[in-house]
């Protein structure tokens, strides 16, 4: 199988999650995101995790990571609106968001 290095990755659009302060990251807050329900996952040129997608021409189709357990996310957004802060998401909090996608996949947010 031969791979192709591809210029997008995948990042996930969510609704509802509960943020909880975690201390700090890079001198900014940090929260721990749990809940919520995923409503789509895009394909974008920058996506958040800083992983980039791999294709297969053969197969036409697209391989990557979509989230990463406890890594620090660079977002503008905390639990009181626009902020600078860092958010992550546990291997178990992923779990259950994996289990409310329902297959919507978008081009871009």
């Amino acid at each position: 199988m031969a791979l192709i290095e591809m210029n997008t990755g995948f990042s996930i659009e969510l609704e509802g999650p509960r943020l909880e302060h975690r201390g700090t990251h890079n001198g900014l807050p940090l929260y721990e995101s749990l809940g919520g329900k995923i409503t789509a996952i895009a394909l974008v040129n920058k996506p958040a995790i800083g992983e980039l997608a791999v294709g297969n021409d053969e197969e036409k189709t697209i391989l990557g990571a979509v989230m990463i357990p406890n890594l620090k996310i660079y977002r503008n957004a905390g639990p009181l609106g626009q902020e600078p802060c860092y958010w992550y998401f546990s291997a178990e909090t992923i779990e259950q968001l994996r289990k409310t996608f329902d297959g919507t996949i978008k081009l871009g947010h």
